[in-house]
């Protein structure tokens, strides 16, 4: 009888300390930090492995299109499990501009982000992607310049979506370096829609040999295109850029976990070690009085506008 006794005690004392373990394990397994990315994909949380540590979080990241996360979030309301938004593009912004964010500059010190630049609707720029061309070394067809596609040369893009950020550029530019000349941004924009091409892949073992515009991030995650020796990259000294951003989720559950992401992600913002893993460049320092060569907010307004 004592025996059994005994042996019942000891089932009690076990299930109580397992039921401690489990109470004590649960706050770790729920500490979870969610993004929506329509470029980066589950794979790409290795990229976070140190602040996933450091914080003792898992990082969890969900890939749909930008229009996908906006219908997304306002389907969820305040029950989304989505913490934060990360973008590739002004488009992705532009897809989400019916959508509120929540404000953070606020809820840090003064210089804690300062590598980052926050624009409109609280969106912050993280890394920009500049606009390059790109043509075989003993090609004939040889440009230095964006202009040089719109009248002497046959072009293509693998990634013609982003070309409507480049158009924008081209509509600022004329705006407020030539004194809004429509008639010659027409002419610009129409030379360059007539010497575009149709974009050819190539095979498994080889890249594509035309002449490109694309985004560096395009270019540079593209291994057929990356690894062809002969294969020239220019970054024209005017140079056009589209933008990565991000922003938080308001009432983001673990909104914590934003904020170190944010800091996380100023700290390395001038890592081209870092930021290479994503096809970026660092924004840059901003002198006092100077912004970007063209304003990233200004784009985002004349992406409304059509040819």
């Amino acid at each position: 009888m004592d025996r059994i006794k005994d042996f019942l005690l000891l089932v009690v004392l076990v299930a109580s300390l397992f039921a401690c373990s489990i109470d004590e394990a649960q706050p770790l397994a729920h500490k979870k930090l969610v993004i929506a990315s329509d470029f980066l994909y589950p794979k790409d949380a290795k990229f976070f492995a140190e602040l996933s540590k450091k914080e003792k979080v898992a990082i969890e990241i969900i890939h749909m299109r930008a229009d996908s996360i906006q219908y997304r979030l306002k389907k969820d309301g305040f029950n989304t499990n989505i913490d934060l938004v990360f973008v590739q593009s002004l488009l992705g912004i532009k897809a989400l501009e019916n959508q509120a964010f929540q404000p953070v500059q606020n809820g840090f010190s003064d210089g804690e982000l300062s590598e980052l630049k926050q624009i409109q609707n609280n969106w912050f720029l993280v890394g920009k992607d500049p606009f390059v061309i790109s043509y075989l070394k003993d090609s004939l067809d040889k440009p230095s310049t964006y202009r040089e596609l719109s009248s002497d040369y046959l072009w293509t893009s693998p990634d013609l979506a982003s070309v409507d950020v480049f158009k924008a550029h081209v509509r600022y530019q004329f705006q407020k370096k030539q004194g809004n000349n429509q008639k010659e941004l027409k002419d610009w924009l129409r030379g360059l829609k007539d010497h575009r091409i149709a974009y050819q892949e190539g095979t498994d073992s080889t890249a594509s040999t035309q002449l490109l515009l694309l985004k560096y991030s395009a270019y540079s995650k593209n291994k057929l295109l990356a690894q062809m020796k002969k294969r020239k990259v220019i970054f024209p000294k005017q140079l056009y850029c589209d933008y990565f951003a991000m922003a938080v989720v308001p009432q983001a559950k673990n909104y914590a976990m934003t904020k170190s992401f944010l800091l996380f992600w100023n700290e390395n913002a001038n890592s081209s070690k870092f930021l290479q893993h994503f096809g970026m460049t660092a924004l840059g320092r901003i002198k006092k009085g100077k912004g970007f060569y063209i304003s990233p907010e200004e784009i985002l307004a004349l992406l409304s506008k059509r040819n």
